[in-house]
């Protein structure tokens, strides 16, 4: 059934037309890669199958879904916690049967994966959204109509299936040129993955046939096909038990590696960072060491933290604040990832850190013991600083 056809069915009855924006070209698979034939088509199930895609993807999904999540409530002392059922459905259960590490992880697996993520959002007679229930990428299509309304028609996902509002489904993106649907990052980076894939299958082959020749048997001799099937044989039965004999007069001559299977792991080694670049990842966390040294994991730790979760987070904050919070709610209240726990660095770091902001009166004690996942202990609440420090005009006489 085609767009046109879907939407018939909900638009309101006064809009005479309806006009659908047409697909974009770059979501294609034919507009990447048709020059180049690799022998096999990628696409998010092939492209998983490389050690680095899904480690990355791993990695960045895994690390969003273990943030705290919470909605804020603005005071006149800053956000603070507020008690919002909306809290409920962002850090203990979305839904009646996914945990709230597995909904996230799955939400952002398809994010990066397909560039879109889908929640459908169940709502209560007042309004106040009671459940959200996660939909694969492969199962939704997309409508905007003339009048700038959003549909989305779920499609072989069993019980969600049916066509929905843009208000009625949570939608994640990463990288979009029109803000109506996100691309799909493996097929946007088609080269990239089949060139990898091409140098996995290589390897493949190239380890299943026992490696790089090592050697060649050579005579001048013109051996007929007796006489080699012969030589073969007993060659093969000699070098089960020693050193083989050889006849004929052929001569076993020792060659060089092959330069091209020899760059075999360096190839392997470029695609890994090739990933790496595509997701925003860190070499390191999916298994490349080669420039890592101890100095410069934890800055790119932090690093990751800041450069490519921050914007993700953000994207998630603002769509959630626009289809979970009533209008009257948004400015009053705050949905927020914590990605501290992710950028306080090493013990020592940590450690001069805290110790800073107790001594400049940013934290109290029992503030820091709370980061940490500690306990509040009586008499730690009292806020810190220099005595030898007075604001300039009021010193103590």
């Amino acid at each position: 059934m085609g767009i046109k056809s879907w939407l018939s069915g909900i638009i309101k009855d006064g809009v005479r037309e309806v006009t659908v924006e047409p697909r974009s070209e770059y979501m294609g698979r034919s507009t990447f890669g048709s020059d180049i034939d690799f022998g096999f088509q990628i696409n998010n199930k092939t492209a998983l199958k490389f050690t680095a895609a899904y480690a990355a993807i791993r990695v960045r999904s895994e690390n969003m879904a273990s943030l705290p999540k919470s909605v804020k409530q603005k005071t006149d002392v800053g956000y603070v916690d507020a008690t919002h059922p909306v809290s409920r459905l962002l850090s203990i259960a979305p839904n009646s049967y996914t945990n709230i590490f597995d909904f996230w992880n799955c939400m952002f697996s398809a994010l990066d994966g397909w560039g879109n993520a889908y929640a459908v959002i169940t709502r209560d007679n007042s309004g106040l959204p009671v459940s959200l229930e996660q939909v694969h990428p492969s199962c939704v299509d997309i409508a905007l109509t003339k009048n700038g309304s959003k549909f989305f028609k779920v499609n072989g996902s069993g019980r969600l299936d049916g066509i929905y509002s843009n208000e009625q489904m949570i939608h994640l993106m990463v990288l979009s040129f029109d803000g109506i649907k996100g691309v799909n990052p493996i097929e946007y980076n088609y080269l990239s993955f089949s060139k990898a894939i091409a140098a996995q299958k290589f390897g493949a082959e190239f380890y299943k046939k026992g490696g790089n020749i090592k050697g060649v048997l050579e005579t001048e001799q013109n051996l007929g096909d007796e006489a080699y099937k012969s030589f073969i044989n007993h060659f093969k039965e000699s070098g089960n038990f020693g050193t083989p004999l050889l006849e004929y007069g052929i001569k076993y001559k020792q060659i060089g590696v092959n330069p091209i299977s020899a760059a075999l792991l360096s190839t392997e080694q470029f695609s890994v960072q090739d990933i790496a670049r595509i997701y925003n990842v860190p070499p390191h966390m999916i298994g490349d060491l080669s420039h890592a040294t101890f100095s410069n994991i934890e800055q790119q730790t932090i690093q990751f933290a800041q450069f490519a979760l921050r914007p993700t987070v953000k994207r998630v904050e603002v769509e959630l604040e626009k289809k979970l919070l009533f209008e009257s709610e948004r400015g009053v209240y705050a949905v927020k990832f914590n990605l501290n726990g992710l950028m306080r660095g090493d013990m020592t770091a940590r450690g001069e850190w805290y110790a800073k902001m107790i001594q400049n009166g940013v934290y109290s004690r029992n503030e820091v013991r709370v980061m940490e996942g500690e306990s509040m202990k009586d008499g730690l609440d009292d806020m810190l600083y220099p005595a030898n420090m007075n604001i300039v005009g009021k010193e103590i006489e």
